[in-house]
């Protein structure tokens, strides 16, 4: 037994290494060898474990990747310093002192400093980037284009990072009147008429074109209503100069006419309404083209009458807004004529170009005339509302006004003068209480009415031509039939102020159709000659 326990406490030893040894050291007694016996079934675990560390221990280690260097940051660059302001600013207001209103759309501009700005519905502005610098400012609009003048102010410091402020204003009526007027002409009238006369087309100004202004003088202060001054018509005339512009001075503080401009090839607007009501000034710019004309026969070079080219689009609407239906819509001095449509729309075409009136009329409605620019650029845009038909007047104010339109119209100095016409003065009209127009032409010498399905006819018994042909004339311009027997339709009777009817070579020129020997029928309307004054 002895080799036994020498061996076991060598395997002991030898196993635990100098733990063991130390523990050796003591006096080994039986007890302390017995407990070693009883750990024998796990000795070869404890052995293979302690043999495992340092197995494990000296296993190659894992290799690691090489580590990099870490790249070098970019040095971070200088953050640049705010730039210096270098520019001034404009700021203020431009004013119209003819009307009293801001001048709303002006374009400001800098000048030589390429900058501009525009004013708004309060006419304000602000105009900025501008050099540091003494510059002027121009004021464009379209008010100063019909009177003819520049604004423009006298040099202006803009200085670096500051508001410049400045309130520009057009003269006044009184002031503009003054240079446009001499003291010599003022004398005449106070008030004056001025604007701008150009091409429709090309907006090149219309030099050497005759502008004329028929008008009547004012009643007299304090006169009572109920009493009416039978009173002559006036003219004034002017030519427009090289600018565009015409200025008609020596007129009343107050006015109601009609303003024409005529070309001297006999190219000419239609008659403008223009009233002054309030202050010494009044604006209208026209614009006017030239006649198309035909070379005559014995021309070396004939030329061909230009196409008309201009179109007017719009809409007829009643006082309400609702659309009214088939209402006549026709172009002043042209034979150009239409009925609007269910939503009361209308096209013109192939019209001449410059400032005309398109007429409007529809049983039930008050006639309506409106003034419309028409180019070949570009189609015109119209919408017309008509008023409640109101046929009369007061009874005085009806005569006044009935005797100075027929003499505007020339009526009274035709059937003054004519060895040939027929003529129904207003009287005359009155009496018959006629239901229809063509009522009025049945008992006219040489004018045959024929009805056919309710629809009447005019037709002439006196001309050489064998059709009879009639042209009928509505307020000095042609009258074209859009559908048979709708003359009825067009004008009432109680519109009718005079009825002048020629046949044969009693014809007057401005009432003959070129080329033709027809009868002439033409009916002036209350609308018409009524217009004056009040």
């Amino acid at each position: 037994m002895a080799p036994v326990e020498r061996g076991m406490k060598h395997a002991v030893v030898t196993a635990l290494g100098p733990t063991a040894a130390l523990v050796g050291r003591g006096t080994l007694s039986r007890p302390y060898i017995q407990s070693m016996r009883l750990l024998r079934p796990i000795l070869p675990l404890v052995s293979g474990l302690f043999v495992a560390l340092p197995l494990a221990a000296q296993k190659a280690p894992v290799r690691q990747p090489p580590k990099t260097a870490a790249p070098k940051e970019a040095p971070a660059k200088p953050v640049p310093a705010p730039e210096v302001p270098k520019f001034a600013y404009l700021q203020g207001v431009v004013f119209d002192s003819i009307h009293g209103d801001p001048l709303v759309g002006a374009l400001i501009q800098v000048e030589n400093a390429g900058r501009l700005g525009a004013s708004d519905s309060l006419g304000r502005f602000l105009v900025d980037s501008i050099p540091p610098g003494s510059y002027r400012v121009i004021v464009d609009h379209p008010l100063l284009d019909t009177l003819g003048i520049a604004l423009v102010t006298a040099p202006m410091t803009f200085v670096v990072n500051e508001i410049t402020h400045s309130v520009l204003a057009v003269p006044d009526a009184e002031r503009l009147t003054g240079l446009f007027c001499p003291a010599a002409r003022r004398l005449l009238g106070p008030g004056a008429l001025v604007g701008r006369v150009r091409e429709p087309d090309t907006d090149e100004p219309a030099v050497g074109a005759r502008v004329s202004f028929v008008y009547y003088d004012p009643d007299p202060p304090g006169l009572p209503a109920q009493f009416k001054v039978k009173k002559q018509a006036k003219l004034r005339e002017t030519t427009v100069g090289a600018d565009g512009t015409y200025r008609l001075c020596g007129l009343p503080a107050t006015f109601d006419g009609k303003l024409q401009a005529q070309r001297r090839d006999g190219g000419a607007t239609a008659e403008v309404p223009v009233q002054l009501t309030e202050g010494t000034l009044a604006l209208r710019s026209m614009s006017v083209a030239a006649l198309p004309r035909v070379a005559g026969a014995d021309s070396a070079q004939p030329q061909q009458k230009p196409p008309r080219v201009a179109r007017v689009l719009g809409r007829v609407l009643s006082a309400t807004g609702a659309p009214v239906v088939g209402a006549r819509v026709e172009l002043q001095g042209t034979s150009a004529a239409t009925r609007t449509r269910a939503d009361g729309s209308f096209v013109l075409d192939s019209l001449p170009s410059g400032t005309q009136a398109v007429v409007v009329r529809q049983l039930g409605f008050k006639p309506i005339e409106q003034t419309v620019e028409l180019t070949a650029r570009t189609p015109a845009r119209l919408t017309v509302k008509l008023g409640v038909f109101v046929p009369e007047l007061t009874p005085v104010e009806v005569v006044s006004r009935r005797d100075e339109g027929l003499q505007r119209v020339g009526f009274l100095d035709r059937k003054r003068m004519s060895a040939g016409g027929h003529f129904v003065d207003p009287e005359t009209i009155e009496k018959r209480h006629a239901q229809l127009l063509t009522d009025l032409l049945r008992t006219i010498p040489g004018i045959r009415v024929s009805s056919t399905n309710g629809q009447a006819q005019v037709y002439s018994t006196r001309t050489a031509s064998q059709d009879g042909c009639v042209t009928i004339y509505v307020d000095g311009a042609p009258w074209s039939s859009l559908e048979p027997g709708d003359l009825d339709s067009f004008v009432r009777p109680n519109e009718v102020a005079a009825i002048e009817v020629y046949n044969g070579t009693s014809v007057p020129p401005q009432f003959t159709t070129p080329g033709q020997s027809c009868a002439s029928v033409v009916v002036w309307t209350k609308t018409r000659v009524q217009t004056r004054s009040r």
